[in-house]
């Protein structure tokens, strides 16, 4: 039962990632450099969270965390926040939107290969089957089946698998002690270890990156560090605390790119054919493929403060 909440919950988050490129549109169109998009919306949902910190602790206790717990956020900020956002960058400007968002969603089969490794994850046929179906049905949801649009330069396929590879890191990093911990603990650290390394990788104080904080910028960036950033990740940590097998996680929360296809032709007009349907039906049956057979998942262990 567990288990089965912890899987809706990462849905719910790779649902909530798909407006990332909603938010990041409307900041770009607003003048805001791509670098500086990334490192505002770690900063204002580090923001944002210790308001709740400090009324759900109560007081400051919810800022205590274990030496483990730090570790786990601290590899998660530099390397599955700052590094991942920094090589996607990096992989969009050498080869294009389409070919950065493809290599992105490698990540599941890096995923399953560190699990295989650290933590003795089986790699069965029913999972390589659903990773496969996973991948292609993100490669037609993004490109529609026009690979025209795509670059493989040698430089921007580098940085787009790096990206995949340190995107999916995230669940890896996080069974070090980030899921032992209260999820709004584990995303604060999380997030604000990853603003700090961006502060010093993308230095934001730049003139070239400055930008006047108008009402509609502060308005977006609220926005943006609240929806995809604070609620989705304090939802992740939470339903990772319920599901055990982390090669599942990538699958689940790539429910990202059909949600991010929806909000396109809802917001932006753009258009669903037929293979962009055909690969949004895709990625939904990898999900099933993944989640059909037995699993390894535990009782939600109880967090800092609460009764077993």
């Amino acid at each position: 039962m567990h288990g089965n909440k912890g899987y809706v919950m990462i849905l719910a988050a790779g649902a909530l990632w798909g407006t990332i490129g909603l938010f990041s549109t409307l900041l770009n169109d607003l003048g805001m450099d791509p670098a500086a998009v990334a490192f505002y919306r770690l900063l204002s949902a580090s923001i944002l969270l210790i308001p709740l910190l400090l009324l759900k602790g109560p007081g400051l206790r919810l800022f205590r965390i274990s030496k483990r717990g730090l570790l786990s956020c601290a590899l998660i900020g530099f390397i599955s926040q700052a590094l991942y956002n920094l090589c996607y960058m990096q992989a969009i400007r050498l080869g294009g939107m389409g070919t950065a968002a493809v290599l992105l969603y490698t990540s599941p089969v890096f995923v399953a290969v560190l699990s295989r490794i650290f933590f003795k994850e089986p790699l069965g046929r029913r999972k390589l089957l659903a990773i496969a179906v996973n991948i292609l049905g993100c490669l037609l949801t993004v490109t529609g089946s026009d690979f025209s649009g795509l670059s493989l330069t040698g430089s921007g396929v580098v940085m787009g698998v790096l990206a995949g590879l340190t995107y999916g890191t995230m669940p890896v990093f996080s069974r070090i002690g980030a899921d032992e911990e209260d999820p709004f603990t584990s995303s604060f650290y999380g997030l604000a270890l990853g603003a700090l390394c961006l502060f010093f990788l993308v230095r934001p104080y730049r003139a070239e990156l400055a930008v006047p904080f108008s009402p509609q910028i502060i308005l977006v960036l609220l926005g943006f560090g609240l929806i995809p950033s604070l609620v989705a990740y304090v939802i992740y940590f939470r339903g990772l605390n319920r599901c055990k097998e982390t090669s599942l996680v990538p699958v689940l929360a790539s429910v990202e790119t059909v949600a991010a296809a929806l909000i396109g032709l809802a917001v932006f007009g753009q258009p669903l054919d037929a293979s962009k349907i055909t690969g949004m039906i895709l990625v939904l049956l990898s999900i099933v493929l993944m989640s059909a057979g037995p699993q390894k998942t535990v009782e939600a262990k109880p967090q800092k403060g609460e009764c077993a």
